[in-house]
């Protein structure tokens, strides 16, 4: 695989285009939903909480959803009067590397506040 591949339409397609954290973050908004379900692990969330979690519509995180189960980011765990419930999904590599990521992060950005 070259870094850089070239599309017929002469714009540049760069690795990151197709790299792994694009499948798992995608756009901004999935960056908020994932924000979303690691700050409230081990707690079951409906589409409504995680949209006023992440600032962003319910209709987007439907469309965000599917895939973050498919990655097995997350799971549906019961559906309480109609209502899906979600949550990070604990026993899954990725989660678990997402929630040392934010802890990892976060000690960094204190560190730069008190440089």
């Amino acid at each position: 695989m070259t870094a850089l591949a070239h599309t017929d339409g002469g714009e540049t397609d760069s690795y990151a285009d197709d790299s792994p954290f694009v499948h798992l973050f995608g756009q901004p908004a999935r960056t908020k939903i994932l924000a979303a379900f690691v700050s409230e692990r081990g707690r079951d969330l409906n589409v409504s909480y995680v949209a006023e979690l992440a600032g962003i519509a319910r209709s987007t995180v439907y469309d965000h959803l599917g895939d973050l189960q498919d990655l097995g980011v997350i799971e549906h765990t019961r559906d309480v009067g109609g209502s899906p419930m979600y949550q990070l999904n604990e026993d899954s590599e990725i989660a678990e590397e997402l929630v040392r990521l934010e802890g990892v992060t976060l000690s960094r950005l204190f560190e730069m506040d008190d440089e």
